[in-house]
Parts: C-alpha cells; sequence; structure tokens
C-alpha cells in the first residue's frame, strides 16, 4: 500500500525517468538474453564443425591406411614411407589459389588426368595439381624427350633418348631406373604393369614389360619390325604390339598379339603397303588398331575386321581404361570440317559429331569427351552424344584433358579449368 501510495505521489517528470529507467533495463536484458543465445550458437555450431572434422580426419585416416595397406601388398611402398605418405596426403587437403595457372610457354610437354588431379609434363619437370590448383607435388627431371603414359592413378615419364625413367604417383616416385638404349614407346597398364618398346644391337626393336614390382616379366626381339605402338591388357596377361617394316622399298605394317604369361606371340597379322600408327587394347579379349583411314578391330585374338572412312583420315585417335574410344576424321585436304566418332570397347559406334571446322585438340574420359575446334569454340559431349558444354575461348589451345566434371585446357602457358556444363548450349 506504501508503495502504490508513493507511485501516485510521484511527480510526471519522476514518473517518466522511472519508466525511461524499466525500459532501459528490459532493453538491456533482452540484449544479454540474444548474446547468451547467439554465444550458445556459435558453440553449437564450433562443436559440430569440429565433430565434422574429426569424423572426416578420421575417414581420411581410414581411407588411407586401407590404399596404404593396399599399396604395400603390390610391393609399391614400404612402412618407412607411411608418415610421409600421410602427411603429404593430409597437406593435399587444404586448397589452392584456384584456376588459371601460369605455366609459361614453351615448356609444357603434354597434359594429363592423374586421379583427381592433373598431371602436367614440362621440359624440366612434372607438376601435379588438384582441382583447387594446389601443387601437389613437382618431380623434376633433366629428360632430352621426356614422353608421359597414366593408368590407374600411375605415371611412366621415360627419356626417349637415354631410356631413363621413373614412375611415380601423386605421392612419391615409386621406382627410378634406366634402360641403356632409346625407347620407340612405352605404356603403363591398368595392373600396375609396364612396357617398353626399345632399340637393340642385336635386333630392330625389344619389347619388355615389368610387373607392379618393377620385375622384368616378359622380353621379346623383333628382328626385321621397329615396334612404334604398343599396349597392354586391362588384365595385365596380354601385350599388343604395332611393328613397322620395308621390304622391296615397300612399308608395312605388323599387329602382334602376345600372351605375357605364356611367354610367346599367339597371332600376327601382316599389314602390306598400310601404316599402322596406335594399337590399343579396349577390353581383355578385343584390340583396335589404327592406320590411316580405316581401324581394325581384332576379336579374341584370332578374328579381324575392317573399318573403312573412304576419303576421310583419322587425325586424332584418344581412349579411356573403359575400353571407350574416338577418332577424329577429316576429308582429305580439308582443314574447315571435322567429324568425331565416338565408340564403345566392341567398336560398336556410339554417336558421331559433325563440324564445320578442324579440331585442334581432344580428350575422352570414357565419358564426358572435350575437343577445341580451329575456330577456339570448347565443346563438352555426355556419354549419350548430347552436347553440354559450349565455351568461346580468348586464345587457341594446344593442350586438353578431361578429369571427370573439369576440362583442363591449354592456352599459351595459362592452364584453364572449366566445368564441362560451363555454358549451356543455348539451341537445347
Amino acid at each position: 500500500m506504501e508503495n502504490n501510495k508513493n507511485k501516485k505521489n510521484l511527480s510526471p517528470e519522476e514518473e517518466r525517468i522511472m519508466q525511461e529507467r524499466m525500459l532501459e533495463r528490459r532493453q538491456q536484458r533482452a540484449q544479454q538474453k540474444k548474446a547468451a543465445e547467439e554465444k550458445k550458437e556459435k558453440r553449437q555450431h564450433k562443436t559440430a564443425k569440429l565433430r565434422s572434422f574429426a569424423i572426416a580426419f578420421l575417414a581420411v585416416i581410414v581411407v588411407l591406411s586401407l590404399l596404404f595397406v593396399a599399396a604395400r601388398s603390390l610391393g609399391n611402398v614400404t612402412f618407412s614411407k607411411a608418415a610421409d605418405y600421410i602427411s603429404q596426403s593430409i597437406s593435399n587437403l587444404k586448397p589452392g589459389n584456384g584456376y588459371p595457372v601460369e605455366l609459361g610457354t614453351g615448356t609444357v610437354q603434354n597434359i594429363k588426368s592423374l586421379g583427381d588431379c592433373i598431371a602436367i609434363l614440362r621440359d624440366d619437370s612434372v607438376l601435379l595439381l588438384n582441382s583447387t590448383a594446389k601443387e601437389l607435388n613437382d618431380y623434376s627431371h633433366s629428360y632430352s624427350k621426356p614422353v608421359i603414359s597414366v593408368s590407374s592413378g600411375r605415371m611412366l615419364v621415360t627419356d626417349r633418348t637415354t631410356g631413363r625413367y621413373f614412375i611415380a604417383d601423386s605421392s612419391d616416385i615409386l621406382h627410378e631406373a634406366e634402360l641403356h638404349t632409346e625407347v620407340y614407346c612405352a605404356q603403363a597398364g591398368v595392373k600396375g604393369n609396364y612396357a617398353f618398346s626399345c632399340a637393340d644391337d642385336d635386333a630392330s626393336s625389344v619389347l619388355k614389360v615389368c610387373n607392379s614390382k618393377f620385375e622384368t616379366q616378359f622380353s621379346f626381339k623383333c628382328s626385321k619390325e621397329y615396334i612404334i605402338g604398343i599396349s597392354l591388357s586391362a588384365n595385365g596377361k596380354y601385350l599388343a604390339a604395332i611393328g613397322i617394316g620395308s621390304e622391296k622399298a615397300a612399308v608395312y605394317s605388323k599387329l602382334y598379339l602376345i600372351d605375357i604369361n605364356e611367354q610367346q606371340v599367339i597371332n600376327e597379322f601382316d599389314f602390306k603397303g598400310e601404316t599402322l600408327s596406335r594399337v590399343f587394347y579396349s577390353s581383355n579379349n578385343s584390340v583396335i588398331a589404327v592406320s590411316e583411314n580405316a581401324y581394325y578391330i581384332v576379336e579374341k585374338n584370332s578374328e579381324l575386321e575392317k573399318i573403312g572412312f573412304d576419303n576421310n583420315t583419322i587425325s586424332s585417335f584418344v581412349t579411356h581404361e573403359n575400353g571407350n574410344f574416338a577418332l577424329v576424321l577429316s576429308k582429305y585436304g580439308s582443314i574447315d570440317s571435322g567429324l568425331v566418332a565416338v565408340f564403345d570397347s566392341k567398336g560398336k559406334e556410339k554417336y558421331t559429331i559433325q563440324l564445320n571446322s578442324g579440331i585442334d585438340c581432344i580428350d575422352y574420359d570414357g565419358k564426358n569427351i572435350s575437343f577445341v575446334d580451329s575456330s577456339n569454340v570448347l565443346y563438352s559431349y555426355n556419354s549419350n552424344g548430347k552436347l553440354i558444354g559450349k565455351t568461346q575461348l580468348d586464345n587457341s589451345a594446344q593442350k586438353l584433358a578431361v578429369n571427370g566434371k573439369y576440362c583442363y585446357t591449354l592456352c599459351y602457358g595459362d592452364l584453364l579449368r572449366m566445368n564441362v556444363r560451363t555454358n549451356l548450349n543455348e539451341e537445347k
């Protein structure tokens, strides 16, 4: 009663001041409550973030450990490298500075997909970048004529002049050696094996195959022909080789099919007056051999079929480990038209793409195919032959590599990365 009485006796000014103070206290309490709620939310978000990071970190450790154990079982690594292997892999989780990346002009020999990263063969090194342009490794070399072959996350880098070579993945160099002779061609196989065609004192050329433990598995001397193309089957049991020779001033080709385990030639085919340029094991039982204007399919190492293209020449031939392949056809004497034909592992045509311009470079990841035409337009098509990307480049492209949803293009020393679905065709 006394408080109510005192309140009634307050002057209007005193009552106004009291109400302002009460309002200020209510605002302060509201701000304190809001700050407490925000602090609680931040603490919960931080806890959730740390929990997610911990789960991801443990998952990475588990995966890396499994990969390490699997790799060690194949003789690829030792436990002494485990700490470096895992440390490097964890470091690679940090993002890079993004694309484009300036590589300089006149230094890049080739670019290849290597797992989830991109391998850039330069005059003096092999640079490995991930999808964020982070440098995973930079393997230096002093090769005068370096060539690169990539398969199943491994790369084989060879000096054609001296026969020096090394095998590496994105984390480490697995093996280094020297053949002490000129190398005509080299290939890395799906099973971790690899093969060379080399010059020889006692023959025109000699084939050498090594297994994933870097042990010589097979050697074959070719007395008359120079082996200029080789391909290992996906199961690692067979080798196909192209030999080029000359008889009575006429050039001829031979296709050898070899059983590596049995150490013998199981079949050979003669191509008089014709020069084969590429060979590819599209499946364990199917071989594709390419000449100037035709390709040949050999089924079950015995049945030969020819598919010709009349007045068209095969200017490019790209393959993938899943057995699919693609050809670029050009009309005789014409640089203003091009045809891309895509095939499955049995040589059956999946689809064709007709252009009114020539094609400068092309790559195929077994699903998506990308190429740059003479007008500097980058095209991308999916596995059904549907145009999914079309981009006008500022400069012409010298090299190109497709890696999943990304397309890497080398344009005057700058390596660009584009999503294959960038700039969808407006005529859809």
